[in-house]
């Protein structure tokens, strides 16, 4: 059996690494065919800066669609489904890609949650609850999707790259579903009706530490790209230090058929791993397991709040508030009546406007972080003042500004 090739570029120049990575891979002309139509699919989910990460570096964006232009293809597209609750083109401004795709040249900008030319895919075989999916038909008639994510560290599925990236061309109500199921197998049944056939990860900056929202950017300088994205996964894993037999969700890519993640099957090409070996911090290998003074209830939420929940945990232990506050009830993700055995009251905290309707039912009788998703001092906030977080209170920027820097030199080691 033939082996799937990843190619490694490391370097300071996004362009050169971009083009070194696919001259590795045969070159952009033998990837993609001339006057075909390419969607660029980058990660631009949430409104985060271009320092922050939190999106596909926009440097790399624009380095990939020049990189493309030489194939000369018909039309390029950059498209993006944004998560629930944040607007598509808003994010793509935010992080800068929006202005450095049209600087490069790109023909059209699609939000896939606008557009309403949809065509329903069923979808064989479902692991999950996802029984079909409505795709956007210039999706569908594409001849190439380069998928293009970064990688963060993620509280769902321990970190976000290729497979995970292609999450994002559902619009909210399919989006909404995936989160209700088992993400992970519900990832893998997207993937079997709409397939990148080019991943390019964004690894200059990724992120470390609580992604994929609060997480820490870190120099790494690096861009892996291969037609497998398992195999591409699967060597970033290996690149940052992750041990691939703790992803639960390689198998379940394999099986579909998507990809390779044995060694034995990836030829490496350019850099080797070795060469670029750098572990990253990916605090969420343990899962809420990690606090077992507190108690969770998680089912229905979206890895935005999850996210957020743990960020808060290791924020209390790291500022001291941890011991003081053991034993809260913590609530995220939406629900109709509280757990069995949870009562109201001054012990029981929840976090997310999907929360709403139950914190009227029992008469506002908790504490309540608000948003969707909060903003990040809410949760921490509510446990440790105790009281509704709902408006940032007047001294609330410079307390936020102080805690943050002596929280970020305690987990990072730096303000």
């Amino acid at each position: 059996m033939a082996k799937s090739i990843v190619a490694i570029a490391k370097g300071t120049q996004v362009e050169e690494m971009v083009e070194r990575s696919l001259m590795l891979l045969g070159g952009v002309r033998s990837l993609i065919k001339k006057n075909s139509t390419v969607v660029v699919k980058p990660n631009a989910g949430h409104m985060g800066l271009p320092e922050s990460s939190v999106n596909t570096n926009p440097d790399i964006v624009a380095a990939v669609i020049q990189e493309l232009r030489k194939a000369q293809p018909k039309e390029i597209i950059l498209a993006e489904a944004s998560a629930i609750g944040c607007n598509t083109i808003d994010c793509f401004k935010a992080s800068g890609i929006g202005e450095a795709a049209e600087k490069a040249g790109i023909d059209r900008i699609i939000d896939i949650k606008a557009d309403p030319d949809l065509i329903q895919m069923p979808i064989r075989d479902a692991r999950s609850d996802l029984k079909n999916i409505s795709l956007p038909r210039f999706l569908i008639e594409a001849d190439h999707i380069v998928n293009l994510p970064i990688f963060k560290s993620h509280v769902s599925m321990v970190f976000t790259g290729a497979l995970k990236n292609i999450k994002g061309v559902v619009q909210d109500r399919i989006h909404y579903l995936m989160h209700q199921t088992n993400l992970a197998d519900a990832m893998m049944d997207v993937w079997s009706v709409v397939r990148a056939d080019l991943s390019i990860v964004d690894l200059i900056r990724p992120m470390e530490g609580f992604g994929p929202h609060s997480g820490h950017p870190t120099d790494f300088g690096c861009v892996v790209a291969g037609k497998d994205p398992v195999a591409v996964d699967a060597t970033v894993c290996r690149m940052v230090g992750l041990d691939i037999n703790k992803v639960d969700y390689f198998r379940a890519a394999t099986q579909r058929g998507l990809g390779h993640f044995s060694k034995k099957k990836i030829e490496i090409r350019g850099q080797t791993i070795e060469e670029v070996h750098k572990p990253l911090y990916l605090p969420y290998l343990e899962g809420f397991e990690a606090w077992p003074e507190y108690h969770f209830y998680l089912d229905h939420a979206c890895s935005s709040c999850q996210g957020l929940t743990a960020f808060t945990m290791t924020k209390l232990k790291l500022l001291g508030e941890y011991e003081k506050n053991k034993g809260l009830n913590i609530i995220v993700g939406q629900k109709r009546t509280l757990p069995e055995g949870v009562q109201p009251g001054k012990n029981l905290l929840f976090i997310g406007d999907c929360l709403r309707p139950l914190r009227k039912k029992i008469n506002n009788d908790c504490l309540f972080a608000a948003g969707c998703p909060p903003v990040e001092p809410y949760p921490y906030r509510a446990i440790v003042d105790r009281e509704d977080q709902i408006e940032i209170k007047p001294d609330g920027r410079e307390r936020h500004t102080k805690e943050t820097e002596i929280f970020m030199e305690k987990l990072y080691g730096k303000k």
